[in-house]
């Protein structure tokens, strides 16, 4: 099993966002790139597989806060060895497709193989709607939420056929219902140069037919790819169908299990036989302590995240068990381990926890949610050290071994 941590990166703890406007202090975004450092270097050293970042705009709480995966993924890997790093994810709808295929070669370049990506349908409003508005308006749809599911859906197949295309060939072609590439009829003066240089790019009448990004992947392949974060049967299915790892969030064990049968079927679609729980993934927060009481205190902290964000999208819809009323479910420490969004307490607590979990949850990639700065830097690296040491080692055997010493 891979364990990856998701960052969706907080610059800086409760009390300095509820100051306000807390994402535009370069006070607080310093420390955050540094502490970012330490972890990513920690992690880097004991095994783990990556960091992967949102895409999220517009972030003035402070929460969130990452207009660019790959720019933090090239901050870190340029500090790091081993590390993996991507966007979990772009959010494709909304998104240049050239722009989003180039943009992670060149992180694969700069980290010598080490990007991977993940590709989001988006849910917040806010950045969508005003960053999208000259290509489709998405707002005139919001009041029909089946139309704007749909519209969404369209463009990100669309725009993920056109990146898998820049990154399989050297020079391509597309014609879809959003998108025409080359675009007709463009007049590109650098004939010879194209002609001498440029593979296929134009035909005998020195029309542009073809385009292509540069540069490649570093080893010229896929990157691996995931679709975060996938909540119902159908949305597993038919990413392992398109080739996507599923990573799915919901929590109540008979869901749980269904989708890990639903990911299998998806793959089989693609003409991949997978054993149960091979290229799925789950996320879930994991909070460790010395003690259950040092872990909740840790967990009170970190959770923030969770009630002042993803649970004003509707979030605690993943916490719910079948025919339950979502909205009825209180965002406290003690309902997300109950409901098991959250393993937390001592390292024999969170053993006993995730062993009962693995029973219905086989996944070969396990993505923990990360809330930096929520949890202040001495005590997130206490909770990463026992996690590291005391927990993962007994459900893979990837963590825990330091790299330098096996070097040595």
């Amino acid at each position: 099993m891979e364990v990856a941590l998701f960052v969706p990166p907080t610059v800086g703890p409760a009390e300095e966002l509820m100051k306000g406007l807390a994402g535009r202090r370069t006070d607080l975004y310093q420390v955050m790139l540094k502490n970012l450092v330490e972890i990513a270097q920690y992690i880097d050293e004991f095994g783990y597989y990556g960091i992967g970042f949102t895409e999220h705009h517009l972030s003035v709480e402070g929460m969130t806060l990452s207009n660019s995966p790959a720019m933090l993924g090239t901050y870190l890997g340029s500090r790091t060895k081993n590390l993996k790093f991507g966007a979990m994810g772009y959010v494709l709808p909304v998104a240049d497709p050239l722009r989003v295929a180039v943009e992670v070669s060149m992180l694969d370049q700069m980290t010598q193989g080490r990007a991977f990506v993940g590709f989001a349908r988006g849910i917040q409003t806010r950045w969508i709607n005003t960053m999208a508005q000259h290509r489709y308006s998405l707002s005139d749809n919001i009041t029909d939420p089946q139309r704007y599911d749909d519209d969404r859906r369209r463009l990100f197949y669309e725009n993920l056929e056109i990146i898998l295309k820049a990154w399989d060939n050297d020079t391509f072609s597309h014609k879809g219902e959003f998108w025409t590439i080359p675009a007709p009829r463009t007049d590109w003066p650098a004939q010879r140069m194209t002609r001498e240089m440029g593979g296929r790019s134009l035909d005998a009448e020195g029309n542009l037919v073809e385009i292509g990004i540069a540069p490649a992947m570093y080893n010229r392949k896929r990157p691996p790819m995931f679709e975060p974060f996938s909540v119902s049967n159908r949305s597993i299915e038919l990413a392992a169908a398109n080739g996507l790892i599923p990573i799915g969030i919901m929590c109540d064990p008979g869901i749980v299990s269904e989708q890990v049968d639903a990911a299998q079927r998806g793959w089989e679609k693609a003409g991949v036989y997978t054993k149960r729980g091979e290229k799925l993934g789950f996320a879930r927060y994991m909070i460790v302590g010395e003690t259950d009481a040092e872990a909740r205190e840790f967990a009170e902290l970190a959770m923030f995240e969770w009630t002042y964000f993803f649970a004003q999208f509707g979030y605690n819809a993943v916490l719910a068990k079948p025919g339950e009323d979502w909205k009825s479910i209180p965002s406290t420490v003690e309902k997300f381990i109950e409901r098991g969004i959250l393993f937390c307490g001592s390292p024999d607590t969170v053993n006993r926890q995730l062993e009962a979990a693995f029973k219905f949850m086989p996944v070969e990639y396990l993505w923990l949610f990360t809330p930096n700065e929520l949890l202040p830097q001495a005590k997130m690296m206490k909770h990463l050290d026992l996690l590291t040491h005391k927990v993962l080692p007994n459900f893979t055997d990837r963590i825990g071994h330091s790299r330098s010493k096996n070097a040595a």
